[in-house]
């Protein structure tokens, strides 16, 4: 799915922060972010002030030269030709600057990746869906006989709402709510394919978001972000509920008890060492992991969150800071 933390640092062949270098036996997704250029729409996303700024001067150029060349054609004012090509060629430079990085965002990151090779450039969104659930299905059924990590981070819920035409107006809330049955109903299939392995008991599922609702994301009347119900703020906002507060749902027949609630706080940063202790292995000691086994708590051995401290931020910035005073 969707990686988001791309690929290369210093050459275009580094693969840096490529997944299959942090861990990662395989991956099939997409390693940058969505944007709504992937979707061709009139809606740039990146950087659309800038683009606006440059297309305004770009105009302004296109005038100038323009008028020069009818001044000169009618004799309304002396101006040597080659100045008038000068601007000219400064200006369709000066375009093609900008317009090769932003006019161009669809094919160099709307891209999908088998471990190092591209497979779709730019990615055919109409099919995206069904390719990630294949991929998903496909790993499932290659590694049933042995423990296996499936990480499936959709693309889903997250703006453009790529929906196909199968639940476009399904939902009674709008663009935003056919998006999230798709994503209901692709989880679904995952489910019943491990169920159909006769891997539902033997199977730890772990299903979050990694933020809340995007509040500022709409067309018109149209709500594009979510909603984060009684809590104020959304994604973004690293210190209002709205942004940080999101569900964990757990699933493991015969290990777990079903329909139980935990009202302690954890965070997704617990994912890693719980994973780490499910696998019987040892998180790594020459450095501090942020994380904790969420294990005690799911089994009802612990009570209490082992978190004293959750830190929200948002970029570099701190925005939040949670005490869990222990035994208050």
């Amino acid at each position: 799915g969707k990686w988001h933390l791309g690929v290369n640092c210093k050459s275009r062949r580094d693969h840096c922060h490529h997944p299959l270098n942090h861990g990662f036996d395989y991956f099939y997704g997409m390693p940058f972010t969505l944007l709504n250029e992937c979707q061709g729409t009139d809606d740039p996303e990146l950087a659309k002030s800038l683009q606006d700024t440059y297309w305004l001067y770009t105009q302004m150029i296109i005038l100038a030269v323009l008028t020069l060349s009818v001044g000169k054609l009618t004799n309304l004012f002396s101006v040597n030709w080659k100045i008038i090509m000068c601007l000219a060629i400064f200006g369709l430079l000066y375009f093609i600057s900008w317009f090769s990085s932003y006019g161009f965002t669809k094919y160099w990151n709307c891209i999908l990746m088998r471990n190092h090779d591209i497979t779709e450039q730019p990615m055919n969104l109409e099919k995206t869906t069904s390719n990630m659930l294949k991929e998903a299905i496909s790993f499932i059924e290659r590694n049933k006989h042995r423990p296996f990590l499936l990480f499936v981070s959709l693309l889903h819920v997250h703006t453009p709402l790529i929906t196909t035409q199968k639940f476009q107006g399904r939902s009674r809330h709008g663009p935003y709510g056919d998006n999230v049955e798709e994503m209901d109903w692709m989880v679904g299939r995952l489910l019943d394919v491990i169920d159909k392995e006769g891997l539902k008991n033997t199977t730890f599922i772990y299903f979050a978001s990694d933020h809340g609702g995007f509040l500022e994301a709409h067309r018109g009347n149209a709500q594009f972000g979510g909603w984060n119900g009684i809590y104020k703020g959304g994604k973004g906002m690293g210190g209002w509920e709205g942004g940080i507060r999101v569900p964990g749902i757990v699933s493991w027949p015969g290990v777990l008890p079903a329909g139980r609630v935990i009202d302690e706080l954890t965070s997704l940063m617990d994912i890693f060492p719980t994973v780490v202790q499910l696998a019987g292995g040892v998180v790594p000691q020459d450095r501090v992991v942020d994380g904790l086994p969420l294990l005690p708590l799911l089994r009802g051995t612990a009570q209490r969150s082992g978190h004293e401290f959750l830190f929200h931020y948002c970029g570099t910035s701190l925005h939040a800071a949670r005490w869990h005073q222990r035994d208050s």
